[in-house]
């Protein structure tokens, strides 16, 4: 087989994941975890109606990376809901809106 030795192919950037975990206020904590796991990240504070329909306060992390850790990221589900006493966490991941 040739190898593909084209400039194209050799200056090829892999675009990276974006995830983003609207995190209930409850649960601040957990972004120390994420920024010690992921390094190109952003949080900003942001109110959202996600959970019952009532006007809360949420900080929206957004991670930029080649791919979650998908032990590491339910174990942060998994800590979140315990925090912050809800049912489910909003996330963005594959430009799809979906709560886990």
């Amino acid at each position: 087989m040739a190898e593909n030795t084209s400039p194209a192919a050799s200056n090829t950037i892999p675009f990276p994941t974006l995830t983003i975990l609207y995190l209930p206020a409850e649960a601040e904590s957990i972004i120390e975890e994420v920024s010690q796991k992921y390094y190109n990240i952003t949080v900003e504070e942001c109110h959202g109606f996600f959970h019952g329909g009532l006007r809360r306060k949420y900080n929206k992390i957004t991670i930029w990376s080649q791919g979650i850790d998908s032990l590491w990221f339910n174990a942060i589900i998994a800590r979140t809901k315990e925090l912050a006493g809800v049912e489910f966490v909003p996330i963005v991941s594959g430009g799809i809106m979906y709560s886990v």
